[in-house]
């Protein structure tokens, strides 16, 4: 998720979120990938989230599939910074 995350940062996150939307920052556990953050970029009728990153380097949303709404273990609500540069969401 750089530049939002870098490596070392640390993510609080919130299991007590009522709907997800477009552009929230969410924890998956992907049966794949295992836990990844990634943004929700689209919802399906159906509930099922379809996750991208902010880079080309990024897992691609692609790669990732649909993803099960019961996968996210939560939304991100805030971070800690471990680098020089944060920028904002």
């Amino acid at each position: 998720m750089a530049p939002y995350l870098q490596d070392g940062d640390f993510v609080f996150i919130s299991r007590w979120y009522r709907k997800l939307a477009i552009g929230h920052i969410v924890v998956v556990d992907h049966a794949f990938y295992g836990l990844i953050i990634k943004k929700v970029l689209h919802i399906a009728p159906d509930g099922q989230l379809w996750l991208g990153g902010e880079t080309n380097k990024s897992l691609q949303s692609e790669r990732i599939g649909w993803v099960s709404p019961r996968r996210v273990i939560g939304k991100v609500i805030s971070r800690i910074c471990a680098h020089k540069k944060c920028t904002e969401i």
